[in-house]
């Protein structure tokens, strides 16, 4: 996610969104996201916009997955206090009965909740879901009783019902029940209704093989439905998954909103804030997760990674050093690239090494390859030519260098021919270790003209500032590949090509053709018309 891994920090939500309450934790468990449901239900459970009785049926229901029967027993108990008219509580002690094996008592509850009102066909479904939830075996024959009374009662309009049928394919059939859902999205809708869960289980069913299809019914459920946190985190989740990171940040951003929303999903939001470039609220958002809850130590990996994508150097050597201060944490190797880099990027060269160095050695293998370049980057910084070579020759040696690597190590054997004095043959080996690294460079990528120019300066360098006819040929490569070159590339390129006539027109004085001299110097003080210089090299040659 090299993409992008916001505005006010306050969380103020609004009045509709707020009305979800405890709603968010209903949906979140028939859409089979139980721990969510819980933690939700718990939170909201002494809200004044409460239904108790509703919200206690749902704990039981979790804790019965949970296999606490006495919990389950307990809450549905709650529930019924609540509201003895809400004939799903019945349905729920109906169940622990059965679980227990005494049908006969589950059978009494049963009966109990479809007498509070006999047209209620979603609560005949939900009967035979209880005989489902205990087991789809041994009580088959009571399911379907079940199933067909409540799709014959309600001229098979019943939504529930075709959501039960779909769970109960799900596992052997998944096309069968994402047909199942669409029956039932179809129900609900044709009754005013938005069956939530049905979509997300719809979307659940196609995740894996047809993502456009999930997008598309979750985006429909968040039109439908906008406030729902359930739809809201839904769709974040499944941009996130098809690598969508501004659409799945931009759907966070509205998720965070909604009061019911938890701390990870904070963290998923700043990371995705990060991978979508928005460097500067990522660390806005990892400031607060830390201010709440400072053991989210790798809010200090993203603070790192996003304060050294916006080139502060200074605060993301900071949090690296948070980040770091525990020994016994695992770290990637990226970890300690970015840290390593921004170390050096905020003059603390010298550590940068020791933290590199230490790197190396717990991560080991090929994987401490990738720390090569910028340890050696870090021994540059400090002054040590000799091992920012040694180490990158390292690197090197492992066979996965590109030709930017490449070009690393000639700046690294230039940076050592300017440590020696000038015309000695320790600079001259230099030089010389210098171009056979661009020429590596140019082996790999033969199109950049960049390269040939560098091949060029360390010929021309090494030379004593005396262009030859190595000098002059790469010079030449390099304007035949500018020659194709847009305009903005040509503009870029102003300075090498400013050089490159210079080099041009030195090589052609020395070799006494002073009209392609002329041409030449002629050609850099175009590009250069206010330089004193070259006017004067111009003039001398027209005399």
């Amino acid at each position: 996610m090299k993409l992008r891994f916001l505005f006010s920090l306050a969380l103020g939500a609004s009045i509709a969104a707020a009305a979800q309450g405890y709603q968010d934790g209903v949906d979140n468990y028939n859409a089979d996201r139980f721990d969510i449901a819980k933690e939700i239900l718990n939170n909201t459970i002494n809200d004044s916009s409460t239904d108790k009785a509703v919200a206690y049926y749902y704990l039981g229901n979790i804790a019965f997955l949970d296999k606490d029967v006495n919990a389950a027993k307990a809450n549905f108990e709650k529930g019924m206090a609540a509201n003895p008219e809400y004939p799903y509580n019945y349905i729920g002690l109906g169940e622990v009965a059965l679980k227990s094996g005494d049908k006969g008592a589950a059978q009494k509850q049963f009966d109990q909740a479809m007498k509070i009102n006999k047209k209620d066909t979603e609560v005949i479904a939900a009967v035979a879901r209880a005989f489902w939830n205990v087991d789809p075996v041994a009580y088959a024959k009571d399911i379907q009783k079940y199933i067909d009374k409540a799709g014959k009662d309600s001229k098979y309009t019943e939504p529930a019902v075709y959501m039960l049928q779909g769970d109960m394919a799900a596992k052997e059939d998944p096309g069968k029940a994402a047909g199942l859902y669409e029956m039932a999205i179809t129900q609900a809708t044709e009754k005013g209704e938005v069956n939530r869960e049905a979509y997300v289980k719809y979307a659940h069913v196609y995740d894996t093989h047809n993502r456009p299809l999930v997008i598309q019914k979750l985006e429909e459920l968040n039109e439908l439905d906008p406030e729902s946190g359930l739809a809201q985190r839904e769709l974040a989740e499944v941009y996130y998954k098809n690598n969508q990171y501004g659409k799945a940040w931009k759907s966070y951003e509205k998720y965070v909103k909604n009061p019911n929303h938890f701390r990870r999903d904070e963290q998923r939001y700043a990371g995705l804030l990060h991978s979508a470039g928005e460097h500067a609220e990522a660390v806005k958002w990892a400031d607060k997760i830390l201010s709440e809850d400072p053991s989210v130590y790798y809010m200090h990996r993203l603070k790192m990674l996003s304060q050294h994508a916006l080139e502060n150097e200074v605060e993301a050597a900071k949090s690296g050093d948070a980040l770091f201060s525990d020994p016994t944490r695992d770290f990637v190797p990226n970890d300690y690239i970015v840290y390593g880099e921004a170390l050096v990027g905020a003059d603390r060269a010298g550590d940068a090494v020791a933290v590199l160095e230490n790197g190396i050695a717990k991560i080991g293998g090929d994987d401490a390859v990738t720390i090569y370049p910028t340890l050696s980057e870090a021994y540059k910084k400090t002054g040590n030519a000799d091992k920012a070579i040694e180490v990158y020759g390292k690197y090197l040696q492992s066979g996965s260098a590109t030709a930017n690597d490449c070009y690393a190590m000639y700046q690294n054997y230039i940076a050592k021919a300017r440590e020696q004095e000038k015309g000695s043959a320790a600079a001259t080996d230099a030089y010389n270790e210098a171009l056979k690294y661009i020429n590596l460079a140019i082996e790999k990528a033969p199109n950049v003209y960049q390269y040939y120019y560098f091949k060029a300066a360390a010929i021309f360098a090494r030379n004593g500032n005396t262009p030859d006819d190595e000098c002059v040929a790469a010079v030449n490569k390099m304007f035949d590949i500018l020659s194709a070159a847009s305009p903005e590339t040509l503009a870029g390129a102003k300075a090498v090509r400013t050089a490159g006539y210079q080099m041009l027109g030195m090589y052609y004085v020395k070799n006494h053709d002073n009209a392609k001299a002329l041409e030449s110097f002629q050609a850099a003080l175009d590009l250069n018309p206010d330089n004193e210089q070259l006017q004067k090299q111009v003039e001398s040659l027209k005399k």
